[in-house]
C-alpha cells in the first residue's frame, strides 16, 4: 500500500499557511505531514498606541485604527503574512531605535509566542487523525525553536537523526551553507557535509530512504535565486529585463545525494525555485514558498517501498 506524504516548507511564521497545511494533510488523506525548515517569521510590525487610535504603516499602507475590530483585523493580516504585530507607544519606539538588543529580545519573544500558539493549534487539529507530523527548524530559525518543537507530543523533530516514516528511513537537517544574511544555522559547506555524512552513514537502506534537507542540491533547477550585489539587492540581467539568477544551493547536499542516491530528497530554502528534478535516481522536490501572500505551496507524494509512484504540486 502506498504511503502519502504532504511536504511544505518555509512557512516563515504565516498563521494562515500553517492552518492550510494542517487542513491539507487531512483533505488529501496524507499519512504524514512534513514541514521543512524556516518556520519563524522575519519582521516585527509596530502598531503605535495613541490617544484615540492605533496607527501603523504596513506594506505601503498607512493605518489609523479607531476600533478594537480594526486593530484585530490588522493584527490578523500581519500574522497571516508571517510577521509579528507589536503594540507599543512613541516613547518605546524611540528607545528601540537606539537599542538593538531590546529590539532583538522583542523579536525573539514574539517568535517564540507564535510558535507556542502553533503547537496548540497543531495538537487541536491533528488530534485523533493518525497523521504523523515531522517539523524541523531551518537556517533562519533560532536554536530555541528545536527545544519548543521537542516539547510537543504531537510533533516529531527529526533534526540530526534517522527516523522511520512509513517504513522509510529519513534523515533531516535544517542547516544551510553560508548565506549573505549569516543566519543562525548557516555553516560552511564542509561542516554541513560532516553533519550529513554522520546521519547518512547510519541509514541501513539508502535506496528507500528520504533525505529531508532544507537546502537544495547545488547546480540544479531547484537552487536558482537572484544574484545579489554588495547591498543585497538583486542584480538585473543585461538585455533580458529580468533578475540575474545563480545557483545558491549546497555542494555538501549535492555530494551526499550523489553518493547515497536516496529514494527522495525534500528541500526548500529557495522560495523562487519550485520544481522536481532527478539527481541520478533520486527524486528531489522543492515546493517553493509564497508565505508572505498567505499562499501555501506544497507537494503531495505517493511512495511505495522503493519508488516515488507519483507527486503533485499544489498552491492555495
Amino acid at each position: 500500500m502506498d504511503y502519502a506524504v504532504l511536504f511544505v516548507t518555509d512557512l516563515h511564521g504565516s498563521n494562515v499557511c500553517l492552518k492550510k497545511a494542517l487542513n491539507g494533510a487531512k483533505m488529501y488523506n496524507a499519512n504524514a505531514l512534513v514541514i521543512g525548515g524556516d518556520i519563524t517569521g522575519k519582521m516585527v510590525v509596530p502598531i503605535v498606541r495613541r490617544q484615540n487610535e492605533h496607527t501603523a504603516e504596513y506594506q505601503g499602507t498607512k493605518y489609523a485604527l479607531k476600533s478594537k475590530e480594526e486593530l484585530e483585523r490588522l493584527c490578523r493580516i500581519i500574522g497571516d503574512s508571517g510577521h509579528y504585530p507589536y503594540i507599543t507607544d512613541e516613547e518605546e519606539i524611540q528607545q528601540l531605535r537606539m537599542n538593538k538588543q531590546k529590539t532583538d529580545e522583542i523579536f525573539s519573544k514574539l517568535s517564540m509566542a507564535r510558535l507556542n500558539e502553533w503547537l496548540r493549534i497543531i495538537e487541536e487539529r491533528l488530534k485523533n487523525t493518525g497523521i504523523e507530523l515531522y517539523v524541523t527548524g531551518g537556517n533562519d530559525d533560532f536554536f530555541e525553536v528545536s527545544e519548543i518543537l521537542r516539547s510537543c507530543n504531537a510533533i516529531i523533530d527529526p533534526e540530526g537523526r534517522v527516523v522511520s516514516i512509513g517504513g522509510h528511513e529519513m534523515i533531516s537537517s535544517g542547516y544551510s551553507n553560508m548565506t549573505p544574511w549569516k543566519c543562525p544555522r548557516d555553516i560552511p559547506d564542509e561542516e554541513l557535509e560532516k553533519k550529513l555524512e554522520e546521519m547518512a552513514s547510519q541509514v541501513k537502506d539508502a535506496k528507500t530512504a528520504i533525505f529531508n534537507l532544507h537546502t537544495p542540491p547545488y547546480d540544479t533547477p531547484i537552487d536558482l535565486a537572484p544574484e545579489l550585489d554588495e547591498t543585497l539587492r538583486p542584480k538585473m540581467s543585461a538585455g533580458e529585463g529580468g533578475m540575474k539568477m545563480v545557483h545558491v544551493g549546497s555542494t555538501a547536499v549535492r555530494r551526499i545525494i550523489d553518493k547515497y542516491q536516496p529514494l527522495l530528497g525534500l528541500h526548500g530554502h529557495i522560495h523562487e525555485s519550485r520544481g522536481a528534478i532527478k539527481v541520478g535516481r533520486t527524486v528531489c522536490v522543492n515546493p517553493g514558498s509564497e508565505y508572505a501572500e498567505g499562499v501555501l505551496r506544497g507537494v503531495l507524494l505517493q511512495l511505495s517501498k522503493d519508488k516515488v509512484r507519483d507527486y503533485v504540486f499544489f498552491a492555495g
